[in-house]
């Protein structure tokens, strides 16, 4: 459908990898097909509630669908031909997992008292057996698991909401069909890309395993489709594929970059977007003037709190803070004064032409083993939440400058550009900080806790890195219990 905006504007840009194989917490959720009722679209302005009203028959024609029947019987539910079309343009939406069922259909039909109702709805398939459908569907759900390891019960929904928005712009391109073949909530959660409908759809999808309630919204004037969810009772507008910024020069998209510029709104304050029915108001304005609407970032958990980089609009002050779902922000430090000397201006802000600089920050922002690691124009840095150290990991000696990270198998990359709007080439850094591994050769053992254990007794020195890595138990201090967590992993 839409194909998303172009978007170019100088702001805070932050970058927190979502690597999906790795939870924050032990997670409560798994995958499983839609729960009906989970997931809703207004099909028509004429009839807003009815999917509410057909839920009965949508559940017969998913059962049908998923044991790939090629002619279900819907004679008990007296469609007329009008309603069965709005019936199959609802299905593949209230139930995500339905990818595979074609977009094309045939009926047949009884005539009764001069009107035709339909007895018999005849469908097709992108997939020739049960045994490659149960293959895909093994795929989809287990993407989604992924997903769903990020989020646990200490979360409240609105920050389930967020992670779950960020992870799936972060792992996500915008493309209408790549080979010839279109995008779908498969292609969305398994390879990490589709178009408007399968980003909505998709984050639906694992919304409801969070028993969140979501409501698909479609425009026919903008070719586009978004979506509202349900939090705390109340509907908020959320457009996660116009949150997916794209280079405006190239198309292509910014890799690593999150926005917020469309989460959660009312209607009345939504931006850009016109022409839809839709069947739950969103009057509440609780969100419309949050600090994340500002923030082009993935934000960060760690040990329980979130956190992002922030710059306000017409500054260059490059911030990291605490953000929490009442828009409360803490500055934790300002990564601009912490990396910039006296003799180094450049250190802490980002060159556009001659002695010219922008007017905001290009600093990303990513997370592994409980560390926080972000960029500046020419290095990148780690940040210890647990002690409050800020170390510079290594220095960046390509010609442009970098404006993000990205982290991927444990090894950083920035994005290496010459401008601002351009996507520019990934560069690798080098590897994030192992910790514990004091050592230096890549692997935990006896040798790095025989390491930390003479540091304890007071008979060895680490510089800054070792000191970071040797909080293996992430207290922000070096004791023997990290010795004992190292142990106890090394014996695993």
């Amino acid at each position: 459908m839409k194909i998303r905006r172009n978007i170019t504007k100088i702001a805070s840009v932050i970058l927190c990898a979502a690597l999906l194989t790795v939870a924050m917490a032990t997670s409560a959720f798994a995958a499983a097909p839609t729960e009906s009722g989970m997931i809703d679209i207004a099909v028509s302005d004429s009839d807003a509630a009815f999917v509410a009203n057909h839920l009965d028959a949508l559940e017969t024609v998913r059962d049908g669908a998923l044991k790939l029947k090629s002619n279900i019987d819907i004679s008990d539910y007296r469609l007329t031909e009008s309603e069965l079309s709005s019936l199959f343009a609802a299905l593949r939406a209230v139930y995500p997992e339905l990818f595979f069922v074609d977009l094309q259909y045939r009926y047949s039909y009884k005539t009764i008292g001069g009107v035709n109702y339909t007895s018999s709805l005849l469908l097709s398939y992108d997939v020739s057996s049960v045994s490659e459908l149960n293959a895909m569907l093994d795929k989809f759900y287990s993407k989604a698991d992924g997903y769903l390891s990020l989020v646990d019960d200490s979360m409240n929904d609105f920050t389930k909401a967020l992670v779950l928005h960020d992870a799936i712009v972060m792992n996500s391109e915008y493309f209408v069909a790549k080979d010839g073949v279109s995008g779908t909530p498969y292609t969305l959660m398994v390879e990490g890309w589709g178009k408007c409908e399968d980003y909505s759809r998709a984050y639906a999808f694992l919304l409801a395993q969070l028993g969140i309630k979501s409501e698909l919204v479609t425009s026919s004037s903008m070719n586009h489709e978004w979506m509202k969810i349900r939090l705390d009772g109340k509907y908020y507008q959320v457009d996660i594929t116009w949150d997916d910024p794209i280079s405006a020069e190239e198309g292509t998209d910014f890799p690593g970059r999150v926005s917020h510029e469309y989460f959660l709104f009312s209607d009345s304050t939504f931006p850009n977007h016109s022409g839809y029915y839709m069947i739950n108001p969103s009057a509440d304005t609780t969100y419309d003037s949050y600090y994340i609407h500002n923030m082009d970032s993935q934000l960060c958990m760690v040990k329980g709190a979130i956190y992002g980089i922030y710059c306000a609009k017409g500054e260059s002050e490059t911030k990291l803070v605490t953000y929490t779902a009442r828009n409360e922000m803490t500055t934790v430090a300002d990564l601009g004064a912490a990396v910039q000397d006296s003799d180094d201006f450049w250190a802490a802000h980002w060159r556009s032409n001659g002695n010219n600089y922008y007017v905001c920050s290009y600093s990303n922002l990513c997370s592994d083993s409980g560390l926080l690691y972000y960029n500046m124009p020419k290095a990148v840095y780690v940040y210890d939440p647990a002690s409050g150290v800020n170390l510079k990991l290594a220095d960046y000696s390509g010609s442009n400058q970098l404006f993000g990270l990205k982290i991927a198998d444990g090894k950083l990359y920035g994005n290496d550009s010459a401008q601002t709007n351009s996507s520019g080439t990934l560069a690798e850094l080098g590897g994030c900080l192992m910790m514990g591994d004091v050592d230096g050769d890549g692997v935990l053992n006896v040798v790095d806790a025989t390491m930390i254990q003479k540091k304890v007794a007071d008979l060895a020195k680490f510089d800054a890195t070792n000191t970071i890595k040797a909080d293996f138990d992430r207290d922000g201090k070096i004791t023997v219990n990290d010795v004992t967590a190292i142990q106890y992993e090394i014996a695993k």
